[in-house]
């Protein structure tokens, strides 16, 4: 049996394997199973890794072994390699064992502290989109950023170049508006107002959002409240053409699909270099297609970046890349450092959006002043009003009503609800009510804290769950009154959330 089977490897290494689905996700698009008796034949062990090709296309996944998941001649495949791939059961596939990736040769280049060429970035970054590269070898490339020679300017635009350029790119005409947030504050929703207020003048701006990865909720996540955010970039071209916009998901997309795979691992090291985010930001801009884009940089105590001395070096390299890619680019420095806005967890941050662009009473005025300013300054680097009148402008395409319809009509096109809002969105039905035993002026809230309570209760993926801050920052509050109101889906989340709270101290008075 076996020597039958060595008649299928052909001279020059290959052989052929059926496709099977095992319904299993792992997190981990690139690897396959193998049945033992195969890898003694082909020569393949786990670990290795194999060049998979199937209807003219082609890519690299690791191997386990298996002796009873599925039959020899058979190839697993697990479902998230399905999904990527859109392999179906029963289609033969070649394989071949895989070179060493030739990029790791210029990873340990800067390892040692020496600066890579464009060439070398862009095989670095054409390795890990194509699975060249695991995830140990990419936690490599993400920590010679922390080495003594740091990337420099030069790098970072040829690494930010080759990210946009080894994904999907998209071209419009004319001016292409964007924003875009550091982020590390609570709450602080405010792309979906500024894409009303910007878009409601005729201007274009295709908006595309991230998912939570360690925040509360990313604006795809409050999004999705309203709307599908899910779309490829036909779909999204369908939208932009009839309303000016679309506020989606950037991951359905192949913007920058190296991103994705860095993330994940700097994620999981617990680190984020500038330098990685900068490219991450500013790769995913270029393959959109923009031209203007304001960036907000919020700092302090708890934010992504504390300093302002930090923030200026980070600055001036946003600025760098502007002009390297022809983008009109402003960076709004704010020392922040509390939560923005009342709610925060998906449905409540919707919330407050729509109880701003409706302007309604009880609206976050600090969310709404930080919404106008961003798109004020916006309009005016894109040259739709003159500096220092760019926030009258977005404030009067608030209260006209114009930036609420606008919304309406992106919402409508993305297939989401109509009738909108604010108070017609229902939370989580498990409720609790944190008082104070304190009297004073609150001087801080805990922002890691903040955001690992709303994860507690369950946000982002229960979209119902989060804390509505009934206190914030600078207020003065009375013995017995409420701080907060927890919401969340079942009592064994909120009892987690309590037992954190009980941990720390979450609130601090003058």
């Amino acid at each position: 049996m076996i020597q039958g089977k060595k008649e299928k490897i052909q001279e020059d290494g290959e052989f052929f394997l059926k496709a099977k689905y095992l319904d299993i996700q792992t997190g981990h698009p690139w690897v396959v199973l193998i049945h033992e008796e195969d890898g003694k034949v082909y020569g393949v062990r786990a670990g290795d890794e194999l060049s998979v090709k199937w209807n003219h296309r082609k890519t690299e996944v690791g191997v386990d072994m298996t002796r009873n998941l599925i039959k020899p001649g058979e190839i697993g495949l697990f479902r998230d390699i399905v999904e990527r791939y859109k392999i179906k059961a029963g289609d033969v596939l070649e394989l071949t064992l895989a070179p060493a990736a030739s990029s790791l040769e210029c990873i340990q280049k800067k390892l040692v502290g020496k600066r890579l060429s464009y060439p070398e970035a862009k095989s670095i970054i054409y390795d890990i989109v194509h699975y060249h590269l695991d995830d140990i070898q990419i936690a490599f490339f993400v920590a010679s950023a922390f080495g003594k020679e740091v990337f420099s300017e030069q790098e970072i635009y040829y690494l930010t170049k080759a990210m946009a350029e080894t994904g999907e790119m998209m071209h419009w005409q004319g001016i292409v508006a964007d924003k875009h947030s550091i982020g590390g504050l609570p709450g602080n929703r405010t792309t979906p107002i500024i894409v009303s207020i910007v878009s409601s003048l005729g201007i274009l701006m295709p908006k595309t959002s991230s998912r939570a990865i360690t925040s509360e909720a990313g604006t795809a996540d409050v999004m999705e409240v309203l709307t599908p955010v899910e779309f490829n970039s036909d779909k999204i071209r369908e939208i932009v053409d009839k309303t000016k916009a679309c506020i989606v998901w950037g991951g359905a997309l192949r913007l920058a699909p190296a991103d994705d795979r860095i993330l994940k691992v700097s994620y999981e090291l617990g680190i984020e270099p500038y330098s990685k985010m900068i490219v991450s930001i500013m790769s995913k801009k270029v393959a959109i297609g923009a031209t203007h884009l304001v960036i907000d940089m919020p700092i302090g105590e708890g934010a992504k970046i504390e300093n302002y001395r930090e923030a200026i070096k980070i600055k001036k390299i946003f600025e760098f890349l502007g002009k390297k890619f022809n983008i009109k680019v402003r960076v709004m420095i704010e020392n922040v450092g509390k939560p923005v806005g009342r709610g925060i967890g998906p449905i409540l941050e919707m919330r407050d959006i729509l109880r701003i662009l409706q302007q309604k009473e009880n609206r976050p005025l600090d969310l709404e002043k930080r919404a106008i300013k961003l798109a004020g300054n916006l309009l005016e680097i894109i040259g739709k009003a003159r500096r220092g009148q760019g926030e009258k402008l977005a404030y009067q395409q608030l209260i006209s009503g114009e930036a609420f319809k606008q919304f309406q009509n992106i919402v409508k096109a993305q297939g989401g609800k109509e009738g909108l809002d604010s108070e017609n969105l229902i939370l989580g039905a498990t409720t609790y009510q944190i008082t104070s035993d304190k009297k004073g002026i609150i001087e801080k809230i805990d922002l890691k804290q903040l955001i690992r309570i709303v994860r507690l209760l369950g946000s982002p993926i229960t979209k119902e769950a989060g804390v509505y801050l009934d206190k914030t920052v600078g207020e003065k509050v009375e013995v017995g009154e409420t701080l907060m109101t927890l919401y969340t889906d079942n009592e064994q989340r909120l009892h987690l959330a309590l037992a954190e709270l009980q941990k720390t101290e979450l609130y601090h008075f003058q």
